[in-house]
């Protein structure tokens, strides 16, 4: 089962993309499908305690996709979650105070000796 509240901070994520930056409903479509995945790593849990799911979010993505992920769409999944956290870090600051910059930051490394299909 999925958080609710962590769905309604992606749909207001989506809303504030479209709005502020300008960006297109493909990309506003991508960006849903590449939020799913985080959506779906944290389940029950609520974002503010995603440092603390014992499954990286790579590896998490690496298990979901056996039979391996090309790179680019890897990196693209990486980078549009951590800009949603970045977001939801500085628009909901009390409620991810716990979250440190520092591991949001490191969301879009992807882990050396994973095997990528390119």
């Amino acid at each position: 089962m999925l958080d609710r509240q962590n769905y309604l901070k992606v749909k207001l994520f989506l809303k504030f993309s479209r709005e502020v930056h300008g960006r297109s409903s493909l990309q506003i479509s991508t960006d849903f499908e590449h939020l799913k995945v985080l959506l779906f790593w944290a389940g029950s849990q609520s974002f503010g305690l995603v440092p603390t799911i014992n499954t990286s979010l790579p590896d998490f993505l690496f298990q979901k996709f056996e039979n391996g992920l090309d790179q680019a769409v890897l990196q693209s999944i990486m980078n549009t979650n951590q800009r949603f956290l970045l977001w939801v870090k500085a628009m909901f600051p009390i409620e991810f105070q716990n979250v440190r910059l520092s591991w949001i930051m490191k969301i879009s490394a992807i882990s050396k000796g994973k095997e990528v299909i390119i």
